[in-house]
């Protein structure tokens, strides 16, 4: 959603939100007690408290989400792989050596990346040290700005984005499609503003609507069926509840056409819609209208999807759990896009990052966890959860790699049973499996499935 050019902007409210905070020192100390500081909007959000119901990083280990989470971990992002070792002539062998080495999670996490940096060619070290890490921690990007209207329009700036796009699926990343309709005029080509306008002075009413309305389904159906193939997930519409000028203009069920016209153009492509949505506020119930509306008539919707820029104000995990209950009623993956958090405190921002992750994660009816950015001189206001400006590891970085590659991760070795098996409870994903019997080794590749796997390695 966010653009770097506004990375400036943000470094002078930064700076000013220091001096505020620092004012409030002295208080702190006085009164022996951990303060939210709430700040303007759009300024660094207060510092994390340590109690209370009402923040969004809980530290008592024993809260109940994080029992529910634990358990939903277990039953719906796992499955049972049995592994059958035989000999040549097809009879189980007991007691084989059994190594079962996951490979890819089947849940995607991931980040926007800067098409950019990645693009670049560049051998500095830390154009390498960016493009090395983004296969290395995720599964799944989003580019930051490239598929945007304006920026896709640019025909200059057009072959970085294709690059880059190449370049993640060479990687074996899936790819989002991040957006396709930002529904205003200033989040829209310049150009779509002109032509509008003097159409309506020129022509009248009717064919000023006629005119914006073609022009968005053509640009709908011309990115989409240029890139089909190559997006797995599209942003078909972007935040709609704070930009709906097009839908003042044309009526609510444009929204409608434009998911139409994205699926004639890819119908493999899975379609989402994209809002922030924090807390039961009458902004949620708008997002929950706009859903419904869509699959009452219609619409080709197929995921939908949570920002979850931290900055606005502060939620509980209870109240993050409730928002996905509340969305999950609409059957449809639910898919956390742009994750970020708006806090100098390290430690806090691990902490956030680590609870967030876990309540996603342990939410059946989500399907992925995106950042948007990961490392700070990459990042819209650099402040990203993975990396620091020198590529040291944050503890919010460290968060993400013990949970996401050791302990939501399986790696395991053991031999076969008297009847020549060897099972095991795994994190869902895709797998290298070897089995040895005597001198002879043979690794086979296999996908873990919630149903369970069953595989046999002849050796």
């Amino acid at each position: 959603m966010r653009d770097h050019n506004k990375q400036q902007k943000w470094k002078r409210r930064r700076q000013t939100s220091r001096i505020l905070l620092s004012g409030f020192v002295s208080f702190l100390i006085v009164f022996g007690i951990h303060i939210t500081l709430t700040l303007a909007q759009e300024a660094v959000p207060p510092v994390q408290q340590t109690k209370g119901n009402n923040l969004i990083a809980q530290v008592s280990s024993n809260d109940a989400w994080r029992q529910a989470a634990a358990n939903n971990i277990n039953t719906y992002r796992k499955g049972d792989l049995t592994v059958l070792v035989t000999n040549a002539n097809g009879t189980p062998v007991p007691n084989a050596d059994v190594h079962v080495a996951m490979k890819r999670h089947a849940y995607n996490f991931g980040s926007a990346v800067d098409e950019n940096i990645v693009y670049s060619g560049s051998t500095n070290p830390d154009a390498n040290k960016y493009r090395d890490s983004i296969p290395h921690l995720f599964n799944q990007a989003v580019i930051e700005n490239g598929l945007k209207w304006s920026k896709w329009d640019n025909l200059e700036l057009r072959p970085r984005t294709i690059e880059t796009l190449k370049w993640l699926r060479d990687k074996n990343l899936t790819v989002r499609g991040h957006n396709l309709v930002w529904p205003s005029f200033q989040n829209s080509p310049p150009s779509l503003e002109t032509l509008y306008n003097n159409t309506l002075k020129q022509q009248g009413q009717a064919a000023a609507d006629k005119v914006l309305r073609d022009t968005i389904i053509t640009h709908i159906r011309d990115e989409v069926a240029y890139l089909k193939g190559q997006i797995n997930d599209w942003d078909v519409i972007n935040e709609p509840s704070d930009n709906n000028a097009f839908q003042k203009i044309l009526g609510q069920s444009v929204l409608v056409d434009w998911f139409k016209a994205a699926h004639e153009a890819d119908p493999n492509a899975v379609l989402y819609i994209n809002e922030n949505f924090y807390n039961n506020s009458t902004h949620g119930d708008q997002y929950e209208s706009e859903i419904q509306y869509l699959l009452n008539n219609g619409a080709p919707l197929g995921g939908i999807g949570i920002e979850s820029h931290l900055m606005d104000g502060i939620i509980s995990i209870p109240q993050l759990v409730s928002i996905l209950d509340r969305l999950a009623k609409f059957n449809l993956p639910i898919k956390i896009t742009e994750f970020d958090i708006f806090t100098s405190d390290k430690q806090s921002q691990a902490n956030i990052t680590r609870d967030c992750l876990t309540a996603v994660f342990g939410h059946p009816a989500t399907n992925g966890f995106i950042m948007w950015g990961f490392w700070d001189r990459a990042q819209w206001f650099e402040n990203g959860p993975i990396y620091d400006r020198d590529w040291n590891l944050k503890l919010s970085g460290k968060v993400y790699m013990d949970l996401v590659y050791k302990e939501w991760w399986t790696d395991v070795v053991g031999k076969t049973d008297a009847n020549g098996e060897y099972k095991v409870r795994g994190f869902l994903g895709d797998y290298e499996v070897t089995a040895k019997n005597n001198l002879v080794s043979k690794t086979v590749s296999t996908t873990l499935s919630r149903n369970g796997t069953k595989l046999t390695i002849g050796t």
